[in-house]
Formats: structure tokens, C-alpha cells, sequence
């Protein structure tokens, strides 16, 4: 064997990655998108593509090119639903301080899984949350301030932050 994992072995370890990561990339993609159905729709079509090329993913990030597709897919769809409350943290932050706020925060995801769900290391989710509060911090909104909520419908608490540090 040279090295190289086989196509059984690789549709194996895609099962895998698509089992621990596809709640995750679902709720993540209708927090943004304030639509169930077209989340759902969403995290498919990107599933779908990352299975056509997963074995040259698998040379790199498999979790970190995957979830810059999916954030990306979530931003074009956007174009076509309602508005979510949540996605005005896209529209203040840059990307991936917005998307740590988003899962941390707003979803409520243990830091150890945002970060999994994002492609980074724990510390590298703390980096960005920090950044992100520095800059809520610059345009003059508190942490737990309402108006930037997280969630479908903003259930966990009605504001982007929590309280606490991070």
C-alpha cells in the first residue's frame, strides 16, 4: 500500500465527518438564515460537494475548507430569505469573528465544538471571540445587547452574548 487511503476507506472517513459535523452545520445555517427548509437544503448541496471532492480534501483541512463553503453558501442564499436577526452579526463582523460569536454565544456550543465545527483550534475560537467583542465593543454594542440575536427567533436569551468572558 502506498500511503494513500483507499475510495472505501475515504467514503468511511467522509460518513464519519458528516456524522459528527451535519446537526451543527444545520443550525448554524438556520440561525442564518431563518428558514429550516432551506437550511437544510443548503448543508445538503455543500455535503454533496464535499463528498465529490473528498479525497483531495483530505491533503488538507477537511473541517475548515468545509465550513468557508458552507459560510459562504449560507451568504448567497441569504439573498433569497427572510430577514434573520442573526445574520446582522454578518453584516457588523468580519466572518469568522461573527461565526465564533454565532456558535459560541448564540447557538450555545461548547467552545471544543464550535472550533471543530469551524476548522480551527480552540485557542484560534477564543482569538476570534475576542476580536469580535473588541469590534461590538468599537460600534457601541454591549455584550448581551438585544437586537443582535443568535437564534431562530432568538431563544437563547434574545441577545448575541451570554455574559461571562470569553
Amino acid at each position: 500500500m502506498t500511503g494513500l487511503s483507499s475510495p472505501a476507506m475515504d467514503l468511511v472517513g467522509y460518513a464519519a465527518f458528516v456524522r459528527l459535523h451535519h446537526h451543527g452545520y444545520e443550525m448554524y445555517a438556520h440561525a442564518r438564515l431563518g428558514d429550516g427548509f432551506l437550511a437544510v437544503r443548503v448543508v445538503a448541496q455543500v455535503l454533496c460537494w464535499v463528498e465529490l471532492c473528498w479525497g483531495v480534501m483530505l491533503l488538507g483541512d477537511p473541517a475548515a475548507f468545509t465550513w468557508r463553503m458552507l459560510r459562504d453558501a449560507v451568504t448567497v442564499a441569504r439573498t433569497g430569505a427572510r430577514d434573520s436577526r442573526a445574520d446582522r452579526l454578518h453584516r457588523a463582523l468580519p466572518d469568522r469573528p461573527a461565526d465564533a460569536v454565532l456558535l459560541r454565544e448564540g447557538l450555545g456550543l461548547a467552545p471544543r465544538a464550535a472550533a471543530a465545527l469551524m476548522g480551527l483550534d480552540e485557542p484560534e475560537l477564543y482569538v476570534q471571540l475576542k476580536a469580535a467583542h473588541r469590534m461590538l465593543a468599537g460600534l457601541g454594542v454591549a455584550r448581551g445587547a438585544h437586537g443582535l440575536g443568535c437564534g431562530p427567533g432568538s431563544g437563547r436569551g434574545g441577545g448575541w452574548g451570554r455574559g461571562g468572558g470569553a
